[in-house]
C-alpha cells in the first residue's frame, strides 16, 4: 500500500492529498509541509466536500458509461484531482496548475494504491 508521503513525492507540484470519507471529512493526509493553503482555513472543508459530491454526481452514469476513474478540476491558481477509492472514500489531490496531464496515467496508478 503505498504512502501519502510517497504521493507528494511523486512531484513537487502536488501541494495537498489526502483521503476523504463520504462526508467529505479528512481521514489522513494533508497540505505539504511548507505551504500555505490558496482558501481561508474556513473554506477548506467546503472544498472537500464539493469534491466529494462532485465524484458522486458523476457516479450517476456508471451502468452504461462505466465507473469513474478520477475527476479533475482546473482553475487558474490550481487543479484538482478526486480519485474515487474504496468504501465510499475519496482521494483528493491538489497540485499547482501547471502540473503535467501527461504524467497522468502513472500518477493515478501510484495513487489507486492508498
Amino acid at each position: 500500500m503505498v504512502e501519502l508521503r510517497e504521493v507528494m513525492a511523486f512531484d513537487p507540484r502536488i501541494r495537498y492529498c489526502a483521503v476523504l470519507d463520504a462526508m467529505g471529512r479528512t481521514i489522513e493526509g494533508g497540505m505539504r509541509p511548507g505551504l500555505l493553503s490558496l482558501e481561508p482555513d474556513e473554506e477548506a472543508d467546503k472544498v472537500d466536500l464539493q469534491m466529494v459530491l462532485i465524484r458522486g454526481i458523476t457516479e450517476g452514469a456508471r451502468g452504461y458509461l462505466g465507473g469513474v476513474n478520477y475527476v479533475i478540476i482546473h482553475r487558474e491558481k490550481l487543479m484538482l484531482i478526486a480519485i474515487p477509492a474504496s468504501n465510499g472514500r475519496t482521494i483528493l489531490v491538489s497540485a499547482e496548475p501547471d502540473f503535467p496531464l501527461e504524467r497522468a496515467k502513472a500518477f493515478f496508478e501510484l495513487v489507486k494504491l492508498l
